[in-house]
C-alpha cells in the first residue's frame, strides 16, 4: 500500500443483519477484504493494483503463451503481459501463500485470444527480500494500429489501496435448497439479498458477484475446491457499496469518476475471478468473467 491517499473507505452497514433473520446463513459466512483501489504512485514494494512490480532485473519478463493472442502474430514469444496486481503477506494475511514466499503477483495478457474466453493470467510467487535489483523499464505490448483506445481499458491504472474487511454470503443459488428457500421466502417482498450478500469491486476472498463463474469450481491440477483469489470489476458499485467518503463527489467530475471507476480497466461485461486452489496455492490459477 502507499501513504499518497490517506483516507480509509468505509462501506455502510447492511440494513438488516442477514444472519440474524436467518440463522443457519452464518454457517455460510466468510470474510472478505474490499481494496478499495484510488489512483495513485504506489511503489514497486507496495501492495496497489497496476504499478509498478517488484520484478527483478535478471529475470524475463512473461509474454502471452496462448497460441491464438492477436499481439505479434506467429512470434515467440507472444504480447508482454502487463501488471494486474501485486500483493504482500504483510497486507493481506487471508492470501494462503506458499512457504518462504510473502509477494504476490499478478500479471495479464490484454490481447485478443480469438480461441480462448479469457485473457491468460500468470501468478508469481516470491519473496521480496531476495529482489535486490528491479527491472526499470518492463517490455509493454505493442498497442499501435489496434482499436483505438480498446485494448488499453485492460490495463489498470496505477491504484494505491484502502483495505476493509467485510462479511459476504453466498450466491442466493449455492445454498442448499431448504436454506435458499427461507431466503426466497424472506426476500420475496424485499428483493435485498442480492445487494447485502456480495460485495463489487476489487477484492481478496469472498464470494464471486452472481453469475461471474461457475459453481464448485476445482483446481486442474489436483481436484481441489478453488477458492476465490482475487475479484476484478469495471467499477465499485453504488447505492450501500459506494465508500461512504465518496459520496458527496459531484457526478460527472474528476473526483467522482476515480471514486466509482479507479482503475479504468473493463473486465467484459462484469466482474471476473481468479481462483487458487485450496490444497496448493503454486497450482495453476483459474480465470473467469461474465
Amino acid at each position: 500500500m502507499d501513504d499518497n491517499d490517506p483516507m480509509t473507505r468505509t462501506t455502510e452497514a447492511p440494513s438488516v443483519d442477514l444472519a440474524q433473520i436467518i440463522p443457519d446463513l452464518s454457517a455460510y459466512a466468510s470474510t472478505t477484504v474490499r481494496l478499495h483501489p484510488r489512483p495513485g504512485s504506489p511503489g514497486p514494494r507496495d501492495s496497489h493494483i497496476g504499478g509498478p512490480l517488484l520484478w527483478p532485473a535478471t529475470e524475463s519478463w512473461p509474454h502471452c503463451e496462448a497460441p491464438d493472442c492477436d499481439q505479434y502474430p506467429g512470434e515467440d514469444p507472444g504480447s508482454p503481459m502487463v501488471a494486474l496486481a501485486q500483493l504482500t503477506a504483510a497486507d493481506f494475511p487471508e492470501i494462503a501463500f506458499p512457504e518462504g514466499a510473502d509477494l504476490l503477483q499478478i500479471l495479464w495478457c490484454v490481447g485478443y485470444h480469438c480461441c480462448s474466453k479469457h485473457a491468460p493470467c500468470r501468478v508469481v510467487w516470491r519473496r521480496a527480500a531476495e529482489v535486490t535489483e528491479i527491472l526499470e523499464a518492463p517490455p509493454e505490448p505493442d498497442l499501435e494500429g489496434e482499436l483505438p483506445g480498446f485494448y488499453e481499458t485492460y490495463i489498470p491504472r496505477p491504484c494505491v489501496l484502502h483495505p476493509e474487511r467485510l462479511i459476504e454470503y453466498p450466491w442466493l443459488e449455492d445454498l442448499p435448497d431448504d436454506l435458499k428457500d427461507r431466503v426466497r421466502a424472506w426476500d420475496r417482498d424485499t428483493d435485498l439479498y442480492e445487494d447485502l450478500s456480495t460485495a463489487p469491486g476489487f477484492k481478496i476472498g469472498g464470494t464471486v458477484i452472481h453469475g461471474s463463474a461457475p459453481s464448485g469450481l476445482t483446481c486442474v491440477a489436483c481436484d481441489a475446491p478453488a477458492t476465490l483469489l482475487l475479484q476484478l470489476d469495471n467499477g465499485e458499485g453504488d447505492g450501500r457499496w459506494c465508500a461512504i467518503e465518496d459520496r458527496d463527489l459531484a457526478y460527472g467530475t474528476p473526483e467522482y469518476e476515480q471514486a466509482y471507476t479507479p482503475t479504468g480497466m473493463m473486465v467484459d461485461v462484469g466482474p471476473g475471478g481468479l481462483f487458487a486452489c485450496s490444497a496448493d496455492p503454486e497450482h495453476p490459477v483459474l480465470f473467469y468473467s461474465q
